[in-house]
């Protein structure tokens, strides 16, 4: 059995069509998801297997009309493995701590 992370998501921008699509991609892609959305940002948690779904999320943000007015952030934890990261996405570029 695959250990599963734990992905606690923000995301803000003032384009209610790009909420839009965010809001239906984490629905559609993650069967785990929990989200709360308010007029400019989602507050999202889901999980994937073991670590950060990079290509999921960069697919999401290339499908975004104005991907350079969105601000992302993604806190991924697994601790079985003791498996952490921090990801920000602003300004069209992702800064990654881990």
């Amino acid at each position: 059995m695959a250990n599963y992370a734990t992905n606690l998501f923000y995301a803000n921008t003032e384009c209610e069509k790009d909420l839009d699509r965010i809001e239906k991609f984490l629905s559609d892609n993650f069967f785990t998801c929990y989200s709360m959305r308010e007029d400019e940002f989602i507050d999202a948690e889901f999980e994937s297997k073991w670590k950060y779904p990079s290509e999921l999320i960069d697919g999401l943000i290339k499908s975004l009309d104005e991907p350079n007015k969105v601000y992302i952030r993604v806190l991924s934890h697994e601790l079985a493995n003791e498996y952490v990261s921090f990801r920000i996405y602003s300004q069209g570029e992702w800064e990654i701590r881990y």
